[in-house]
């Protein structure tokens, strides 16, 4: 389904670029530029690295103009991913007042949606500025803020230019400006209404108050733009200069430069004056212990889990094409209706996924997308119509190797017929009396599509996550051995993502745009998941898919911050379950055995902790 792409313009200035550019840069400007863009709900802009709000919520006010860039068919999670990715070029480090502000990215975000660039009076205002006598007075100094600017320079001033003066507005966000002093620093805010909304969202925010004519405070700066940095996960540091930001200086009442002042979840937690390094660094210590207190997992030896690998479990063979080819042919009715070109297409992808075997095996380079034929999918979807359920696997099993490829993955992954989602429910919904062959290719299928990140993190988005428990939980308990391996495979790819999303820092000014689908998965679905992993455990017999079990466990309880899942586990008697597989010998195996202690020892310290917090 299509989605409206609409970008949102501000003027910084409110109007006073209009009225006094001419008399003081020698030029009109209608506005100091501001953009956002409005898409799935959300109004997304770059400021202290990317940021997310309700549209028109922002610190910004509301914009001057709409402009309507149409629509597009990009779905909402290959959206996030990009914005991910984005994240690493659009950091609050990276951002530049002329190079890397928030137009442009708009512009990049615009273009990937709907292939189009925001207005050239926006994209071009930098240049522009700069070309002015002004502009040309003023770049020695924006350059020694954010460093030197991409955009061509210009003759030097003239000794009797107006003087370098402090910008009292700027192309974007007026938070962003970043002293540099050969590495990365900490960002100066200018604006009153965005340090108070830092200071609330984040949960430990440190405020260094310092000004030009401060000689201690050119001492410790470079002291604090480390000790800041270095602990850039488990706190948010800010500089302000009292004498470019009065306002700020009067709100907080500062006397005295350098000050700092110490925020926990957003009240005043401390402060001190002074260029005192020790101070300093104890300071910001107790602020993050007060924050961040150690998680008991942080203090547990865990060697067996730390030694888990983090890959997924795929089912990448490829030894077995023609045979799969050949069942699926022998199951196609005589009057299925498929045409001499979708026979040809039919070989076409049987060749193309010989080749691809071949060339993992000689190390040559893979066939194209293009040999893959024209017609390929749609005419996967139409087979899939013809067979009955129970002579779907051989079809069920060409998928499976389809969708290793990454190419192909993608298109799975934006699939507006769900394929992926209707073969879970199917599963699901014939239950284990359904044909097995079937189920286990699915289940394969699932497995498969954590070997690229984007249909990985679809089968977990909010779109398809339902019917990804319903495969998960119907099949867990399933009495074919085969099947129920490889339903503890994807319980584990599951929980490695799990794990994964909760080691990423997270955004804690825009939680919302930490840029992992996981983070919004809901705590009902990860106790339902892991109630039915541990029913699964308490039956299971097998070391092996017992081992497959506790790991995935292991990772859905390991950090979190509610304890809710080690708590269930606990309820449902887990441990006792795992002391009784070890003492009866079903678990053997040194290191399965020292990861079920460790697993009692990780629910053991949760459960404990959760206890003296409530």
């Amino acid at each position: 389904m299509s989605e409206r792409v609409t970008l949102f313009v501000y003027d910084l200035s409110h109007g006073m670029a209009r009225t006094m550019s001419l008399g003081l840069v020698g030029r009109q400007i209608d506005a100091i530029y501001h953009t956002s863009v409005v898409i799935f709900g959300r109004e997304f802009f770059y400021g202290q690295g990317i940021m997310s709000a309700i549209p028109g919520t922002t610190p910004h006010g509301q914009p001057i103009e709409r402009v309507d860039l149409g629509e597009t068919e990009i779905p909402q999670e290959v959206f996030m991913e990009f914005m991910d990715n984005m994240r690493e070029t659009y950091t609050a480090d990276a951002y530049h007042l002329l190079d890397n502000n928030c137009n442009n990215f708009s512009n990049d975000v615009c273009q990937f949606l709907v292939g189009r660039s925001i207005p050239d009076r926006i994209t071009s205002l930098p240049a522009d500025f700069l070309n002015t006598p002004f502009g040309q007075s003023m770049r020695p100094m924006i350059e020694g803020m954010f460093g030197p600017s991409r955009h061509e320079a210009s003759p030097s001033p003239s000794p009797f230019s107006l003087p370098a003066a402090a910008p009292t507005n700027s192309f974007s966000t007026p938070s962003t400006a970043i002293t540099t002093t050969g590495g990365a620093t900490v960002p100066f805010m200018t604006d009153l209404s965005l340090l108070r909304s830092t200071i609330q969202n984040n949960t430990a925010t440190v405020v260094y108050f310092t000004s030009a004519t401060c000689p201690p405070c050119r001492v410790i700066a470079p002291i604090y733009d480390e000790l800041v940095l270095a602990k850039g996960s488990q706190i948010k540091g800010v500089k302000v200069d009292i004498g470019m930001a009065q306002a700020i200086g009067r709100a907080y009442e500062v006397r005295s430069t350098p000050t700092f002042m110490f925020f926990l979840r957003g009240e005043k937690f401390s402060q001190f004056s002074g260029a005192d390094q020790a101070e300093l660094r104890s300071s910001i210590d107790l602020l993050i212990y007060s924050a961040h207190p150690a998680h008991p997992h942080a203090l547990l030896s865990l060697r067996q889990y730390k030694e888990l690998s983090g890959t997924p479990i795929v089912f990448n063979a490829l030894d077995k094409i023609d045979p799969v080819f050949a069942k699926l042919k022998s199951f196609l009715p005589t009057e299925a209706g498929l045409s001499e070109a979708d026979i040809k297409q039919l070989d076409k992808i049987q060749v193309w996924l010989s080749k691809r075997a071949t060339a993992k095996a000689t190390q040559t380079p893979e066939p194209t997308m293009g040999e893959l034929g024209p017609s390929w999918k749609p005419l996967l979807t139409k087979i899939g119509s013809i067979l009955p359920y129970e002579n779907q696997f051989p079809l069920l099993d060409i998928l499976r190797m389809l969708v290793l490829h990454a190419r192909v993955a993608e298109v799975y992954a934006k699939d507006g017929n769900q394929t992926l989602i209707n073969a879970f429910k199917a599963v699901a919904s014939h239950g284990n009396e359904g044909s097995k062959p079937a189920a286990l290719m699915t289940l394969r299928i699932a497995c498969n599509a954590f070997s690229t990140p984007l249909l990985g993190t679809y089968v977990l988005s909010s779109a398809a996550r339902e019917s990804t428990k319903q495969l998960l939980v119907t099949t867990l308990l399933s009495t074919v051995d085969q099947q129920r391996q490889t339903a503890a495979s994807l319980a584990f790819d599951i929980s490695v993502r799990v794990a994964e999303s909760r080691s990423r820092a997270k955004d804690t000014v825009h939680p919302s745009l930490s840029g992992d689908i996981l983070e919004d998965l809901e705590e009902d679905w990860n106790m339902e998941c892991l109630s039915a992993i541990a029913a699964a455990l308490e039956k299971e017999t097998s070391e092996e898919i017992l081992h497959r079990l506790v790991a995935s466990i292991a990772n859905f309880i390991y950090m979190e911050e509610s304890y809710s899942g080690a708590v269930l586990m606990n309820i449902l008697g887990v441990p006792d379950v795992l002391r009784e597989m070890v003492s009866n010998k079903i678990i053997k195996s040194a290191n399965i055995v020292g990861l079920c202690q460790e697993l009692q020892e990780m629910i053991r310290t949760a459960v404990e902790a959760q206890a003296k917090s409530s």
